[in-house]
């Protein structure tokens, strides 16, 4: 959960599970924070209010300062509505950092384990807020995130509906490795100078 049912901050739990994932993709071991650092660096970064953070923020943070020694090297964003967009950043860069407005059955369907779907009524749920997820996967049916300590699979229709943001972020793991899904990061990094 890296704090997440205790304080609103999806962001920073978001980020460090894309750690996580990207380790795993390039068998790299950098460090992954604990759930007490995720919740210390939210608090510092919120100023000790539990307000939430803006993705946007957090990438800024991430880039120019690091997260619990971590760095990504470049972010952009990402068209939401654009489905072969989001295919090929999670495909390239192993996630999408991304922001939802969750509606109040969203809840209810994660903890019975369901997907995220557009269920009968969908139109009247009132949302409940903001919430930060890493999109990691994905097949014809559903993309997959890592919420709440789970995976959560997310119909493509329930996604093009609640998604509000979504960020390409090239992290340090990547460029650590060097080539990665047939991408060279040292050519991508002097390309992105150039920008």
């Amino acid at each position: 959960m890296d704090g997440n049912d205790q304080y609103g901050d999806c962001t920073m739990a978001a980020a460090a599970h894309a750690i996580q994932s990207w380790n795993a993709q390039t068998t790299e071991d950098l460090t992954v924070p604990t759930e007490q650092q995720v919740v210390q660096e939210y608090l510092q970064l919120s100023g000790g209010q539990d307000t939430g953070l803006v993705e946007s923020n957090v990438l800024k943070t991430w880039q120019n300062g690091g997260l619990w020694g971590n760095r990504v090297v470049a972010y952009a964003p990402v068209n939401v509505h654009d489905l072969n967009a989001i295919r090929q950043t999670i495909a390239l860069f192993g996630a999408v950092y991304a922001g939802i407005q969750v509606p109040a059955n969203a809840q209810q369907q994660f903890r019975d384990g369901k997907p995220w779907t557009l269920d009968p009524g969908w139109q009247e749920q009132p949302i409940e807020g903001g919430h930060a997820i890493p999109l990691l996967g994905y097949d014809a049916d559903y993309l997959y995130a890592i919420t709440w300590g789970a995976v959560q699979p997310i119909a493509w229709d329930w996604w093009s509906t609640y998604s509000d943001e979504a960020w390409a972020v090239l992290s340090e793991e990547y460029e650590e490795k060097g080539t990665v899904n047939g991408i060279d990061l040292a050519t991508l990094k002097q390309d992105l100078q150039k920008v």
